[in-house]
C-alpha cells in the first residue's frame, strides 16, 4: 500500500487538478509526482524521514506532498503563512531534513535545509528519472499535519497510509459524488478538512479538484466558482456568512459542506435562501482527518459518517447532560509527534476522543447528536450551567440586524464567584454605537445567570488561518 499511489488511479486522460497554471490530467499528475519523488530522493531524503512542506495550494503542492509519500518520505504540511519561529520549532520537533517553502520564507528561515519554490521548479524541470514506489504498511506514517492549538507549542499529528484508502466514502455515499464532479474548498490544503474531503476524496474518486493559491475572500471565491463551476463546495461558517453578505452567484454548485467549527443556523438558512443549496454540516478534527459526524437539513441531529464507529465515553462525566464521544474511523491519526499533556483530547483503544462535548439531539438513538462546545465552553455560573455555544446562537439571532458576528468567552477562574462571561460583537452597517445598544437590549432579556458582564465592540473576531475562532485571544482582551 502507498497513499500517493491510491490517490493517482483516476482515468489517465481525466482532469485531476485545476489551478492557475491550467489543468493536469491524472497521467500528467502521476508523472509529476514521480519526478518529485525522484527529486526528494536526490536531495538525500530516505524512507521514514520527514520534510516540511509550506507552499501555496496548487499542482506544486500536490506533487511535492504526494512525491514524498510515493518514495517513502513523510511530508509535514504547514501553512505558507507560518511565522519563522514556529517553522523552526516544527522543524526541530519533526527532525526534518529538508524544507520546501516559498522563496522569501526559505530565505528568512536561513537554514541550509530550506529550498525555495523557484529553485524547486527549476530542479523539477531538469529531473527525468523515476523513483520506485515505496511499499508501505497500512499503519506506517505517511504524512504529518501541524496543529498549534490554543495552548502549548506546535505539535505534529501523524497520519498513516491507510488514511487515503477509503477517502472517497463520505463524498460518494453522503454527497452522491462521482468521477464527473469537481471539488473546490475555500480552505487550504494544510488544513485536514480540505485535505481529506476535497483533495483526497476527489482524487480517490477519480474526479477533478480545483485549487487556488490565493487566500479566499467572497469576490475571489465567486470568480473561481463562475470560472470553474465546481459541483461540490466546501467552506467554513465564517466565510459562508461573508459569501451570503456578498450575494454572489454560485451556479453549478449542487452540494455544499460546512465544517471547521459549529455553523450557526441563521448562516445555513441564509446560504440556502441565496443559493437553493442546503448545507451539510460536518464535524471532524485534525486527528480524525475525515469528517466523523454530519447533519443535513432533514436530520434532527448529527449522525456518524459512513465508516465511523461512535462510542460514549463512560469514564468522562458529562456536564448538564453533555458527554464526550470516542470516534473510530480508518483515517484516525496514529497519534501526536510528542507527548501532549495540556490538551484534554486523547487516543485510545476506541479511536480518538476530542475535547468536545455532545448531547443527544432527541429521545431516539437515530436522532443523533448536537455539538455542545468544548469542555471549557459549558460552564457553571451562579450555580447554573451555561452552554456558551447555544447562548451565542441565541444572541446572534436576536442581533442579526445590528451585528455581523457575536462571541462569548469566559474570563476568570471557573466558579460562581470568580467566573464572568464577556460578549464580543462585530458591528453591522449601522456601526458600533448601534451594535452596543442592540447588544445591551438583547443581554437584558436573558436570565440573570446568562448575562455577560461586559460587552466589547471590535472590528473583527480573531481567527486562525483555518478559520477557527481564537477564543484565547478574546479572553486576553477581556481580562
Amino acid at each position: 500500500m502507498n497513499a500517493a499511489d491510491l490517490l493517482l488511479r483516476g482515468e489517465p486522460g481525466a482532469v485531476a487538478i485545476i489551478d492557475a497554471q491550467g489543468a493536469l490530467t491524472y497521467a500528467a499528475l502521476r508523472q509529476r509526482v514521480v519526478r518529485a519523488a525522484s527529486l526528494w530522493a536526490g536531495m538525500g531524503v530516505r524512507p521514514g524521514e520527514r520534510c516540511i512542506v509550506g507552499l501555496p495550494d496548487g499542482a506544486d503542492w500536490v506533487a511535492a506532498f504526494l512525491g514524498l509519500i510515493w518514495m517513502g518520505g513523510v511530508p509535514v504540511a504547514i501553512s505558507p503563512r507560518t511565522d519563522i519561529a514556529p517553522i523552526r520549532e516544527l522543524t526541530d520537533d519533526a527532525g526534518a531534513i529538508a524544507l520546501l517553502l516559498e522563496d522569501e520564507t526559505a530565505a528568512a528561515v536561513a537554514d541550509a535545509r530550506a529550498l525555495g519554490l523557484g529553485a524547486w521548479r527549476r530542479l523539477m524541470e531538469a529531473r527525468a528519472e523515476a523513483a520506485p514506489l515505496h511499499e508501505a504498511r497500512a499503519d506506517e506514517p505517511a504524512f504529518w499535519l501541524s496543529a498549534a492549538g490554543t495552548t502549548g507549542r506546535p505539535k505534529g499529528i501523524v497520519h498513516a497510509h491507510r488514511a487515503a484508502a477509503r477517502a472517497d466514502v463520505f463524498a460518494r455515499e453522503v454527497l452522491g459524488a462521482t468521477p464527473r464532479d469537481r471539488f473546490y474548498s475555500t480552505s487550504k490544503l494544510f488544513f485536514a478538512y480540505p485535505l481529506a474531503n476535497a483533495l483526497f476524496a476527489g482524487l480517490r474518486l477519480g474526479a477533478s479538484v480545483v485549487l487556488n493559491a490565493e487566500w479566499p475572500n467572497p469576490e475571489r471565491v465567486a470568480q473561481l466558482v463562475a470560472q470553474h463551476r465546481p459541483s461540490l463546495f466546501f467552506s467554513v461558517p465564517t466565510l459562508y456568512r461573508r459569501l451570503v453578505e456578498a450575494k454572489a452567484s454560485y451556479a453549478g454548485v449542487r452540494r455544499a459542506v460546512s465544517a471547521g467549527e459549529a455553523c450557526p443556523a441563521d448562516v445555513a438558512a441564509a446560504w440556502r435562501a441565496l443559493t437553493g443549496v442546503p448545507l451539510v454540516n460536518g464535524y471532524g478534527t485534525t486527528e480524525t482527518l475525515s469528517l466523523v459526524l454530519y447533519r443535513t437539513a432533514e436530520m434532527v441531529g448529527a449522525r456518524p459518517t459512513p465508516l465511523t464507529r461512535l462510542k460514549v465515553d463512560e469514564e468522562a462525566g458529562g456536564r448538564d447532560g453533555a458527554v464526550r464521544l470516542w470516534f473510530e474511523h480508518p483515517a484516525v491519526s496514529l497519534g501526536y509527534s510528542r507527548e501532549v499533556t495540556h490538551d484534554s483530547a486523547r487516543f485510545g483503544e476506541n479511536g480518538f476522543s476530542p475535547g468536545d462535548l455532545f448531547r443527544p439531539a432527541g429521545p431516539a438513538a437515530a436522532d443523533g447528536w448536537s455539538f455542545a462546545g468544548r469542555t471549557d465552553q459549558l460552564l457553571k455560573v451562579y450555580g447554573r450551567w451555561v452552554d456558551i455555544i447555544a447562548l451565542e446562537q441565541t444572541l446572534t439571532s436576536r442581533l442579526r440586524a445590528s451585528v455581523r458576528e457575536a462571541c462569548i468567552v469566559s474570563c476568570g477562574e471557573e466558579g460562581e464567584d470568580t467566573l464572568s462571561l464577556h460578549l464580543f460583537v462585530v458591528p453591522g452597517e449601522e456601526g458600533g454605537p448601534a451594535a452596543r445598544a442592540a447588544a445591551a437590549a438583547a443581554v437584558a432579556e436573558l436570565p440573570a445567570y446568562q448575562r455577560p458582564a461586559r460587552t466589547h465592540v471590535i472590528a473583527e473576531l480573531p481567527r486562525t488561518e483555518t478559520g477557527k475562532l481564537r477564543r484565547g485571544a478574546l479572553k486576553a482582551l477581556g481580562a
